[in-house]
């Protein structure tokens, strides 16, 4: 991609892009670095959808659909050609038969997410529905959306046909899932994969799936995803390699301090030639051309472009030798965070320590923040998912959220006792629930609004 060249075409034929460009007052852009990063709220939620679009080809619009059905924030409503259609049906083909070898097992489909114009859900059904109908593959597509409990029975019912069962949902929905079938002995012996979407998920959460569902807990793909949205598109996808990068730095966590200032990995994945990706501010920043075309825009997602040679000699030649020239990381939302008393405390980091909790605490791998506020004081309440739903284990969740809290950070821990004493109340509570208690019609967040 010339990607000047594309920001002079912008310029020229998007009208929303012009404004942009004179009220941010850069009319005469000569060096890439100058071009203002445009975002949801400053573009695309600003200007009239039909603005965005360049001058002349909204008749190429075959689809409009939505990026969220779920945020407070306001939803974009996107234009979509129908060349985007085909190239995403032939990639997903490609993908499903090398990571799940659709071509050569009976393989049932079934999608568990939300519909409606969100377009991540209605795509991805289409595609399955079209992939099972032009292919020879003995392959059934079910889209029992995010009725969980009909999901669970046409697997039960149609278990026997097939060889492998493929359950494309949101990631925070597997918990449930997994509550639904653990009394089937044969759904839980390395029959059920998930191709998941929409939520950042650790490697430890990933390894305890695998186990849950009967699988070796190294095996790659049991859980496995891509990464982009409807704003974007797809950006980068996990392959076999990418996910043992993972799981070797998981294993090896002064060498993943090292390389990405984490103690956890995060998501590896192989880059799409399509976009333009940029690193500010560690957020990733993204360049595309498409139906409404997209130059600096801000994804609000937290990452990083690694480098295959900034490896060497550091992980085993044979993986290295496989791996992409360039990866793109992702640790997911830049807004995965909470903000207790001026503390930033990342969610993935708490979700990564609850999965790591002995077996005995029963962590179905789902949980909950809600600030509220008593007495005009700040208290960040905890509802945690588990698989009894046993309340009597809310003292000694609490007691390890909190010293593990005090571990992570220097700061939450010389504040956190203190504020106790002086507020009078406690500022960290656990509620503990049954994941079968956990609605599955909205898409998950941890952080509720």
């Amino acid at each position: 991609m010339d990607k000047f060249a594309l920001f002079e075409d912008v310029k020229k034929h998007v009208p929303a892009y012009k404004k942009f460009l004179t009220e941010n007052k850069a009319t005469d852009i000569k060096i890439w670095e100058d071009i203002p990063m445009m975002n949801k709220e400053n573009y695309l939620l600003k200007y009239e959808t039909p603005e965005t679009v360049r001058e002349g080809e909204i008749g190429k619009c075959f689809l409009i659909g939505s990026s969220s059905g779920f945020s407070k924030k306001g939803t974009v409503f996107w234009l979509k050609e129908a060349g985007n259609e085909e190239a995403y049906l032939n990639a997903v083909e490609e993908s499903l038969k090398n990571l799940y070898n659709i071509d050569k097992k009976k393989t049932l489909i079934v999608v568990s997410l939300a519909f409606g114009t969100w377009i991540g859900g209605m795509q991805l059904a289409c595609t399955m529905r079209q992939l099972a109908a032009k292919t020879n593959y003995t392959l059934t597509s079910c889209f029992p959306g995010l009725d969980l409990e009909e999901g669970t029975q046409i697997v039960k019912e149609y278990k026997n046909l097939y060889d492998q069962t493929l359950w494309i949902t949101n990631v925070s929905n597997i918990p449930i899932i997994y509550s639904l079938l653990k009394d089937d002995k044969k759904l839980l012996d390395g029959y059920v994969y998930f191709p998941v979407v929409g939520e950042y998920f650790t490697e430890n959460y990933r390894e305890s799936f695998a186990r849950k569902f009967g699988h070796r807990e190294d095996e790659e793909v049991v859980l496995w995803t891509g990464y982009g949205s409807a704003d974007t598109g797809d950006l980068g996808i996990e392959s076999k390699e990418t996910i043992r990068l993972r799981k070797f730095f998981l294993k090896n966590s002064m060498l993943c301090k090292e390389i990405f200032n984490s103690k956890g990995p995060p998501m590896i994945l192989e880059k799409s030639s399509d976009a333009y990706i940029e690193i500010i501010n560690g957020n990733i920043v993204v360049t595309k051309d498409q139906l409404i075309p997209l130059v600096r825009y801000d994804t609000k997602d937290s990452g990083g472009l690694l480098e295959r040679k900034k490896l060497k000699g550091k992980i085993p030649e044979n993986l290295f030798n496989k791996l992409p020239e360039t990866m793109l990381y992702v640790f997911g939302r830049v807004s995965d965070s909470i903000v207790f008393y001026g503390t930033n405390l990342k969610i993935p980091g708490i979700n990564n320590f609850l999965n790591s909790l002995d077996e005995s605490f029963k962590y179905s791998g789902l949980f909950e923040i809600e600030e509220k506020e008593i007495g005009e004081i700040a208290t960040f309440n905890f509802t945690i998912y588990t698989f009894d739903g046993d309340k009597s284990k809310e003292r000694e969740y609490k007691n390890k959220i909190i010293e593990f809290l005090k571990s992570y950070s220097r700061e939450f821990n010389a504040k956190y006792d203190n504020l106790v004493k002086s507020s009078k109340r406690e500022l960290i509570n656990v509620d503990i629930k049954s994941i079968g208690e956990k609605s599955s019609v909205k898409k998950h967040k941890f952080i509720k609004e």
